[in-house]
């Protein structure tokens, strides 16, 4: 007599997307014959470091500068161009601005080209490129970097999306034991920063253990 494997269960488990991460943190090594391979399995977890923010857009990477983000985005509340959810020029990398109730500041990335804080991720590949330098300030003891990654195909760009600059980037990271994170935006849903106390959405947390 023939058995069938009832997979109603698994079906629930694989529909859940916790189900799918306990899933592959049981999976921790594929056997090829005699050779075995580790698995990366980039699980978000609880961390005391602080983030620092980066977009990825069209081939480049901006480290935000949050301190002069926000000191803009104050002076431009303060002379009422922001209020109303208005989007306003933050004076920095050709970001646009905007204050959500929500979601805190929400940036708004369009043009990339021609901003000096911009920068074309295959300079990581020159030493002391000014990326890699903005990269090098980071303290694996006490930051980590977090992507906002777009994934939407931009017209001049190799890869089509922010992708390739964001795996290039953490790779680079990890070479000097920086923990990271990230999460895809586009321009229906771009990124946004605001503090954790402020709402559930502003949940910002490493993917990657930077250890190894």
């Amino acid at each position: 007599m023939k058995q069938f494997i009832n997979v109603d269960s698994l079906t629930d488990i694989v529909s859940n997307s916790v189900g799918i991460l306990i899933i592959l943190a049981v999976v921790t090594l594929i056997h090829d014959n005699s050779k075995a391979y580790q698995l990366e399995i980039p699980i978000e977890h609880q961390s005391e470091l602080s983030p620092v923010f980066i977009i990825a857009k069209d081939d480049q990477l901006i480290v935000l500068d949050t301190d002069k983000i926000f000191s803009n985005a104050a002076m431009q509340a303060t002379e009422g161009v922001a209020a109303a959810g208005r989007i306003f020029p933050l004076e920095y990398g050709q970001l646009f601005g905007q204050i959500d109730d929500q979601r805190g500041i929400i940036f708004h990335a369009q043009d990339t080209e021609g901003s000096k804080d911009w920068h074309h991720f295959t300079t990581l590949k020159k030493k002391n490129s000014k990326l890699q330098q903005q990269l090098n300030k980071i303290d694996p003891k006490k930051q980590f970097a977090y992507f906002f990654v777009y994934d939407e195909v931009g017209k001049s760009n190799i890869s089509g999306s922010g992708f390739e600059g964001f795996r290039m980037a953490r790779e680079y990271l990890k070479s000097r034991h920086i923990k990271s994170g990230w999460k895809p935006v586009d321009s229906n849903n771009p990124a946004n920063i605001c503090d954790m106390s402020f709402s559930s959405l502003c949940k910002y947390l490493p993917s990657y253990l930077g250890s190894s």
